[in-house]
Formats: structure tokens, sequence, C-alpha cells
């Protein structure tokens, strides 16, 4: 049983803003689109039994090329979605800084879990992946599935597997469409992390 967790490919820059997920809800670009067909190449063969996206569109378009050879529905989770940054939207570091000082000294010191404002603590999205683990553990025994995420999602998820601090997820980076596999050790009942952001076809 493996589980494929993939970063999103690239997103095109601007205003993309949805009113039902209040952030913005950015597509692929040219380039992402066509990162998101190779990846028919990359793991068109895997038997992947499943596949699950977060809500933002770019999950969806990342894994439609491939859903459709592997004849697989992506099925949304919204337990999968980024960390809601909720008001800091666009802002840039500098206007996050001047905004919310004393929340940016806690975000750049890197040192404790913080809740963006009006949006969510890095421990509230481990929360919600613990859920998600534990549910498709038992609905995926012994299969192999592909998740289809976010940047700071997929880095969260590293610090639960590790049983890092939530603060150590800027240790990692995920490139557009790095892949990370992982096999649960029955028999240990732990996570065993293959490959972390493997970014080669």
């Amino acid at each position: 049983m493996i589980w494929y967790v993939l970063r999103h490919a690239e997103k095109e820059p601007g205003d993309f803003y949805n009113p039902r997920l209040k952030l913005q809800d950015d597509p692929l670009s040219p380039t992402g689109l066509q990162s998101a067909r190779r990846l028919v190449q990359r793991l068109g063969d895997k038997p992947i039994s499943a596949i699950y996206v977060s809500a933002y569109q770019r999950t969806l378009q990342t894994a439609a090329p491939l859903a459709e050879h592997l004849h697989l529905n992506p099925i949304v989770d919204t337990r999968l979605n980024e960390i809601n940054t909720g008001a800091l939207g666009n802002l840039t570091e500098e206007e996050f800084k001047q905004a919310y000082p004393e929340i940016w000294q806690i975000y750049h010191s890197r040192s404790a879990d913080f809740r963006f404002p009006g949006g969510e603590t890095g421990v509230k999205v481990q929360d919600r992946l613990k859920s998600f683990f534990a549910e498709k553990l038992l609905q995926h025994k012994n299969e192999d599935i592909l998740l289809v995420a976010h940047d700071g999602l997929i880095r969260l998820m590293m610090c639960y597997l590790l049983s890092l601090p939530v603060y150590r997820r800027a240790d990692f980076h995920v490139d557009f469409c790095g892949l990370t596999e992982l096999q649960y050790e029955e028999e240990y009942k732990r996570w065993q992390i293959l490959c972390f952001n493997q970014t080669s076809i």
C-alpha cells in the first residue's frame, strides 16, 4: 500500500477570489496544465485505486489527465485544503508585517504555532489531516491512492508523520508537482516516507 502525495502544478498569478471558499482559487497556468498532462507518464502505470483532491480548482486540474487515464473520478475532500490564511489574502510580507506586527513576529520567528487572522492554526490543519489519514487507512486497506494537495498542507503533513512541532513546517520545501510517497507499516503502526518532493519523471 503506497500513498502518493502530490503538490498541485504551477498556478496562474492574479486575482481569482472564490466567494464560496472565501479565498483565492487560482487555476493552473499553461505551464501547469502541461505538467498535469505529464503526470500520466509519471504515474499512469501505478495501481492507484482512488484520487483525492482539495476543494481548490488547481488540484482538480492537476489530477484530471491522470484520472481520465486511470478511469477514476477525483474525490473532493476539504480536509486536504491549504491552510486558511484568512484576512492575509494577497498581502505582501511587508503588508502583513505592517497590518499584524505581533502575528508577523511569531510567523517570522518560526518558533511557535499561531492563527492566521480569520484563518487557521497549524494544529487545526493537522487535526483535519489526522482525521483524513485515520478514515482512509480503513477505507483503502492494502490499496494505493493519490492525494493532490498544497504546499503548506504537505509540509504540515511531514511534521505530523515525523512527530515535529507544526512550526517546523518551514524546514520543508515542496515544489510544484513535487511527489512524496508514503507506506504504512501495519506492524509498527507508523508511516515510512519512501521519498519526498521528487520532481523527476
